[in-house]
């Protein structure tokens, strides 16, 4: 018993130190790291960027989100590489040039007529959302694992 009070105390004081660390900040686009930058530059040439909120993720470091006045929404890694690009809107559609070649063919061969709304890295590889709210899976090539429910 004293064992599981022990652990227990434990895993609740870790859990507090963890979300205690979470903070955001509204900053300025020149605190965006470089890489993420050029990134919007090159994929969003003329857009204005409204906000920038960096994130500090308690110990996984920091994270920025940007949102464009087209309404993309963009969360870089602390290095600037992009982790999720998403559409505020549902019925609006990511830019081709965004989306990995193969997943693009993939939603367009077999959902023609919804569009990606959505694009997230994960671990395993993309999770990807359509404009009909379909969820899908790809792994890091880029080849169709699931409809995620």
């Amino acid at each position: 018993m004293k064992k599981l009070l022990l652990s227990i105390g434990l895993v609740l004081s870790i859990a507090l130190l963890t979300m205690s660390c979470d903070k955001e900040t509204v900053v300025t686009e020149s605190d965006l790291p470089t890489t993420a930058s050029q990134f919007i530059n090159s994929n969003f040439n003329g857009v204005k960027i409204l906000s920038v909120v960096e994130e500090k993720e308690g110990l996984s470091g920091k994270e920025y989100e940007v949102l464009l006045d087209n309404g993309i929404e963009i969360k870089f890694d602390k290095n600037g590489n992009w982790l999720d690009i998403d559409a505020v809107n549902d019925s609006s559609v990511l830019p081709d040039n965004l989306i990995p070649a193969s997943i693009l063919s993939y939603v367009k061969e077999n959902y023609p007529n919804s569009g990606i709304n959505s694009i997230e890295k994960e671990n395993y590889g993309y999770d990807i959302e359509l404009t009909n709210g379909l969820d899908l899976v790809f792994d890091k090539e880029g080849k169709f694992v699931r409809i995620d429910p």
